[in-house]
């Protein structure tokens, strides 16, 4: 293990991410988006700005491109909450050692749980055999404000994150199905992303899946040879266009 491990993340920079992908519909090619972030984050260090120019880069647009989901959520639906959900999930795919602590340690959890400071600790010093300052800030201020914990004085309190189904329903075709097709509710269950979206349950995943079916949203959802599966019926850029909502 080397002496920088504990620093595998950083500080989630949730403000100011929300904020460029907002400015990001705006710009027609990734190299004058990217040069505007980095004069218009608001740290007074040029320094600083570049290497959250990075961050945010990273987290948000991994392909150095403006054809990200996010920005694609919120030129069409202008949801502040949606484009947080679709966001969640993108931070979490990108930092695993976040992702870990809260599929693992923060959603088996019941919503006003209270949560001290040696819970993120002791999860950091199984994870690296050390507890430093700096990922412990991080780690509370992420889960904080990808809406996992809210906190008072002195303990974080999980929190009861609202049901995320339009998001479900636009990742589920980002992740599976960009164009219509069949696919098992096995492999939508299998892939954690759901989680990141604060998802508890399997069984949440399939009632959303079926109000998306008995909305029009999709094709089908049905139980053929004892395998369950959906046919969707947009292609992810036609639901995005149409709006669609669950």
């Amino acid at each position: 293990m080397g002496t920088d491990e504990p620093l595998i993340f950083q500080r989630l920079l949730w403000q100011e991410s929300i904020q460029a992908i907002k400015d990001s519909i705006r710009f027609n090619n990734f190299q004058s988006f990217r040069a505007y972030l980095r004069e218009s984050l608001p740290q007074n260090s040029s320094y600083v700005r570049v290497r959250y120019t990075r961050s945010v880069i990273r987290w948000f647009f991994p392909n150095y491109s403006l054809d990200v989901l996010p920005a694609k959520v919120w030129r069409s639906y202008h949801d502040d909450s949606l484009l947080q959900d679709i966001m969640r999930y993108c931070y979490l795919a990108q930092e695993p050692v976040v992702a870990e602590f809260v599929t693992e340690h923060l959603l088996p959890l019941a919503p006003g749980t209270l949560v001290d400071s040696g819970y993120f600790k002791n999860f950091l010093r199984d994870k690296y055999g050390v507890v430093k300052k700096d990922p412990l800030r991080c780690l509370r201020t992420a889960v904080r404000d990808l809406g996992f914990i809210h906190r008072n004085k002195k303990d974080a309190i999980v929190q009861n994150i609202r049901l995320p189904k339009t998001a479900l329903l636009i990742l589920t075709h980002h992740i599976f199905t960009s164009s219509p097709q069949t696919v098992s509710l096995k492999e939508i269950i299998s892939h954690r992303f759901w989680k990141f979206l604060g998802i508890k349950e399997p069984e949440e995943v399939c009632k959303i899946l079926k109000e998306a079916n008995a909305k029009g949203a999709i094709t089908k959802y049905i139980i053929a040879d004892q395998l369950e599966q959906i046919t969707t019926k947009y292609s992810l850029d036609e639901l995005l266009r149409r709006r669609i909502r669950l």
